[in-house]
């Protein structure tokens, strides 16, 4: 009897040391404004997004409308767009300056099934890697759509209520010579 309830015992406190494991990491909030978040994809109008099936006009929509949620939100923010065509010394040279603490790439980059697109990611990841190596990097969940603020909400909670205190636009760039628009 003593051995079954050594453990049964055992059992729930592999248990509770189990499941605490597997729940969500706690982060502290932080102050509006204090959140900085670089993200970067494809440009709406560049030929390989409407390749990919995608509405150049309801991508360009989203975008923005995304990055004006996650201002509005409390989060500061600088978007670079550009397509494979660029050198990636084009993102490269808009991080020096910032304290980034998280990063971003577009699921028209990482989901793509295109070669020259699946280079561009993993050379986006080694360049956040290499120059941003505590940032997180952030994803959105569904392909029709940005919800970038879903990931940094995850990561980086707000302590309030930001509306009367919006993050900082740090610019919205799009890099694109060969795009429809």
């Amino acid at each position: 009897m003593v051995l079954l309830i050594s453990i049964v015992s055992f059992g729930f406190v592999g248990a509770a040391a189990a499941a605490s494991r597997f729940a969500p990491y706690q982060t502290p909030k932080l102050a509006c404004g204090s959140v900085n978040l670089l993200f970067t994809g494809l440009p709406a109008y560049h030929p390989l997004v409407t390749q990919q099936g995608f509405d150049p006009a309801l991508i360009d929509a989203a975008v923005r409308a995304d990055s004006a949620s996650l201002l509005k939100a409390g989060y500061n923010v600088r978007v670079v767009l550009m397509g494979p065509e660029q050198n990636i010394s084009v993102l490269a040279n808009r991080i020096p300056g910032t304290n980034w603490n998280g990063v971003g790439v577009g699921n028209g980059v990482r989901s793509a099934g295109l070669p020259e697109l699946i280079v561009r990611f993993e050379d986006i990841l080694q360049l956040y890697h290499e120059r941003v190596p505590r940032a997180p990097v952030l994803f959105n969940y569904i392909s029709n759509s940005t919800l970038f603020l879903w990931a940094a909400q995850r990561h980086f909670p707000l302590a309030n209520n930001c509306t009367n205190s919006p993050g900082k636009d740090l610019g919205f760039e799009v890099y694109c010579d060969i795009c429809a628009q």
